[in-house]
């Protein structure tokens, strides 16, 4: 047996297809990469809503529940600063699998996938016999099997398809396995490569990553987190890197839009979604999704939501693995206040 698609570095070698995709993705995030900012705060008092804007990607590393409860990360206005069509990636280590299903039910998050960072020992010191020195044991008071891997649950807020919302999603050119040399025991620092996998898949700009440190600040990325030594945060310069409606190609810097932009030859590359027997592709929206989408704002959006009264025409109902796990209505008194 073997790992499919192992290394990152020549996992698409025998594609050269894919290799061409995420070559030309890759290009054009480095010049729409808008300048890395960062913000130093206590994100247990801090206002995420003060920072002005929606984000099209929320990531989230939280540190040990001894020093955040499960209740204070339900606090965090994750739900309320993310866009009505966005995604949360939330680190769970291998322990906390539930606790995360939790939080995208009280942020408003369906889970939709689930990346598995894979922690490999290739680089680790032998012993005399040739075998990999174990500095430190792999497994917990409550362990069954020793433990070799975290999980990155993947979330999805409001609808998005992966056939229709070609503009915002561009589904299946990376895989949800991550094999990455494991860092020092108790280290928190994850792999580089899911950033990789956001970017390649989200076309949204406006990235929020929290609870971050210095060797998370990438461009492109707006960290914020505690442990921060850097503070360049410049909330009205922030705003209008991303102002109208333009794209790639028709800007090619980070000075403007939402979206990334893609060309041609990217949509002629990048994988699609297979038309199921029966069903047809189509943009066309049901009157009444016309009516109770994101269009008539963030309320009109929760309540049809909540109520289930959102209509789609039969070529427009999402396949399963697009519903992901339903979060609960959002509760009557939620809707009222908001």
């Amino acid at each position: 047996n073997f790992i499919r698609d192992l290394d990152y570095q020549n996992r698409y070698s025998e594609y050269p297809k894919i290799q061409r995709l995420i070559k030309l993705k890759d290009d054009i995030l480095a010049k729409r990469a808008s300048p890395g900012m960062s913000l130093k705060c206590d994100l247990k008092t801090f206002d995420l809503a003060s920072l002005g804007t929606k984000f099209d990607v929320v990531l989230l590393d939280p540190p040990d529940l001894s020093t955040w409860t499960l209740d204070e990360l339900k606090a965090l206005k994750v739900g309320e600063v993310s866009d009505h069509q966005s995604f949360v990636f939330l680190w769970c280590g291998e322990t906390h699998l539930e606790h995360a299903r939790e939080l995208f039910k009280k942020w408003g998050f369906r889970r939709i996938e689930d990346i598995c960072w894979v922690k490999t020992n290739r680089q680790a010191p032998l012993d005399a016999r040739g075998s990999v020195k174990q500095q430190s044991v792999m497994y917990g008071d409550h362990s069954i099997i020793q433990r070799t891997k975290e999980h990155c649950l993947v979330g999805v807020k409001g609808t998005v398809k992966r056939s229709v919302d070609t503009h915002f999603i561009h589904a299946n050119c990376d895989v949800d396995l991550i094999m990455e040399e494991e860092k020092s025991f108790g280290s928190t620092h994850k792999p580089t490569e899911l950033y990789e996998t956001i970017e390649h898949f989200c076309l949204g700009r406006r990235r929020l990553e929290l609870f971050g440190r210095d060797r998370n600040l990438r461009d492109g990325w707006l960290t914020l987190g505690n442990g921060l030594t850097t503070d360049n945060w410049d909330k009205e310069t922030y705003l209008k890197w991303f102002e109208g409606e333009i794209q790639w190609p028709e800007v090619k810097d980070y000075k403007g839009g939402k979206l990334l932009g893609s060309v041609q030859e990217i949509e002629t590359l990048r994988p699609k979604s297979p038309v199921r027997p029966g069903r047809k592709r189509s943009r066309s929206l049901s009157p009444r999704r016309r009516m109770a989408g994101p269009s008539t704002g963030a309320g009109g959006w929760r309540a049809a939501r909540a109520s289930r009264d959102y209509d789609y025409e039969e070529d427009e109902k999402p396949l399963p693995e697009d519903l992901g796990e339903m979060a609960p209505p959002i509760p009557k008194e939620e809707i009222e206040a908001a």
